[in-house]
């Protein structure tokens, strides 16, 4: 079954990126180094941008992790290439806003890929969605940033500042975001989440999403990232 990516807001609270978290604890905002309007803005100067991309979900396998070398270039091309035990690509997708008739071009490697070829589905068809929560169209920090700014400004959520932390060698600022009012669908049974934003690239590169028991929905990692690195068409294509 072919996989696609996708992310969902949300993030983690404990030791980044381990265990479960605790309700959160609250802060003053205004004792923030920095806003989200000024991580949007951050994200802004992107052109583009790479990264080893580590995802589980509950719903999907149990909540099996998921490795995923990501690629992404504005305004919307993303590459996905999922990697075995091994770190070889076990399979890929790909997806070209108002390109290829708004289909995801998916694939996979060995006999299997060379039996089916490549297959083009849309992003909201079931066998699409078979190891994600979310289309591929949600996919990339970029969409995390605006989902955050969207539901601040409808104040379904408030923002608390919980310190700096580390987390992959690189220091990092960690927020709380909690649930104030309803939510979207595609965030049904969210209570609270935390996010870690890197204090270099000044971008979101964890988050992990919990109901109101405190369990694990949803974590993504963005390990790695490098950004404007130069994506060229070859990288949005199968050759």
């Amino acid at each position: 079954m072919l996989a696609l990516c996708a992310l969902a807001f949300g993030c983690g609270r404990r030791a980044p990126f381990e265990g479960e978290a605790p309700a959160p604890q609250t802060s003053s905002p205004s004792s923030a180094p920095i806003s989200w309007a000024e991580i949007a803005q951050s994200y802004a100067s992107v052109r583009d941008y790479t990264c080893l991309y580590e995802k589980q979900e509950r719903a999907i396998s149990n909540g099996e992790k998921q490795t995923i070398r990501f690629y992404f270039r504005k305004p919307f091309d993303v590459r996905c290439d999922w990697l075995n035990d091994r770190g070889r690509v076990d399979q890929t997708a790909i997806y070209r806003a108002g390109e290829n008739g708004g289909k995801v071009l998916a694939r996979r490697t060995g006999p299997l890929g060379s039996l089916f070829g490549t297959l083009r589905l849309d992003p909201n068809d079931p066998l699409a969605l078979a190891d994600s929560r979310h289309p591929v169209t949600q996919a990339g920090i970029g969409y995390i940033i605006e989902r955050v700014a969207q539901e601040l400004s409808r104040h379904n959520i408030k923002m608390d500042y919980l310190g700096e932390d580390r987390g992959d060698g690189r220091a990092l600022y960690k927020f709380a975001l909690t649930a104030t009012g309803p939510l979207p669908p595609d965030l049904d049974g969210a209570h609270h989440a935390f996010i870690w934003v890197d204090e270099k690239l000044r971008l979101p590169v964890a988050i992990e999403l919990y109901d109101a028991s405190g369990a694990l929905i949803e974590r993504h990692r963005f390990k790695d990232m490098r950004v404007n690195v130069g994506l060229d068409d070859r990288t949005f294509a199968f050759q």
